[in-house]
């Protein structure tokens, strides 16, 4: 773990530094190739800014709601950088919300937006692991491999690096310049959720903090299954519209 990184008096938060410059790497990727999806660059960077803002304001305000009395014995918490003070359904709502909002208002072609969105998505994809590998969260579960990693009292199978592996195979196949022309706007981000799904799926078996459900099955791979059939069934359904 190296959750802290030490630049003399100034200590910064290496789990939230990795993710900020995955998320600037994935847009400045997608910004490079917004126009071959007849995007103007501009919009996907204002875009993912509305969302970033929206998702953190309404992840905060989530938390607020449900617990009143902390942020009031100490309002200053509602501007703390605690993670722990982010709600996740909260802030995504209010990123969706948000995202729908601008993207109407300025005529983005939501299909075409998230095919153009792809690189931000692929890029966290792998910053998220490595940020978790960082502060040890998402740790694998024990293992006498040659590989295995300390974490937590024992030895254990390094997810996060796993994660991370997959997620730069994703990128290579997801890379803009392999999406051709004809490509029928929305199905290469389909393809991008189901290789995510069939990757989470796989390596969620090697996770040792899953939440299990049932008294055997995880969470997480009922999940994949479900965003893994949805999407190819959304592939097929794109697929006979533009047939049609």
């Amino acid at each position: 773990m190296f959750p802290i990184l030490q630049i003399g008096p100034l200590a910064l938060q290496t789990p939230g530094l990795i993710l900020l410059v995955g998320l600037w790497l994935g847009l400045t990727i997608a910004e490079r190739h917004a126009r071959r999806y007849e995007i103007n660059p501009d919009l996907i960077y204002n875009l993912t800014f509305i969302v970033l803002i929206a998702g953190l304001v309404g992840a905060r305000l989530a938390v607020a709601i449900r617990f009143p009395a902390s942020f009031a014995d100490n309002p200053a918490s509602l501007i703390s950088l605690n993670p722990s003070l982010l709600d996740p359904a909260g802030g995504a709502a209010a990123a969706l919300l948000a995202s729908l909002i601008y993207g109407q208002r300025r005529g983005l072609v939501l299909k075409s937006t998230l095919d153009a969105l792809i690189p931000v998505f692929a890029i966290l994809g792998i910053a998220i692991p490595i940020a978790n590998l960082a502060s040890g969260s998402a740790f694998g579960a024990p293992s006498e491999l040659p590989w295995a990693i300390d974490l937590w009292g024992a030895s254990r199978h390094p997810t996060q690096i796993y994660q991370a592996l997959a997620g730069g195979l994703i990128l290579w196949l997801v890379w803009p310049s392999r999406q051709e022309k004809n490509n029928i706007p929305g199905s290469f981000f389909l393809k991008f959720l189901a290789l995510s799904a069939a990757a989470r799926l796989f390596l969620e078996a090697f996770r040792g903090d899953s939440l299990i459900i049932f008294d055997s099955l995880r969470a997480a791979q009922i999940v994949a299954w479900i965003i893994l059939a949805l999407s190819w069934w959304g592939i097929l359904q794109l697929q006979k519209t533009e047939q049609g």
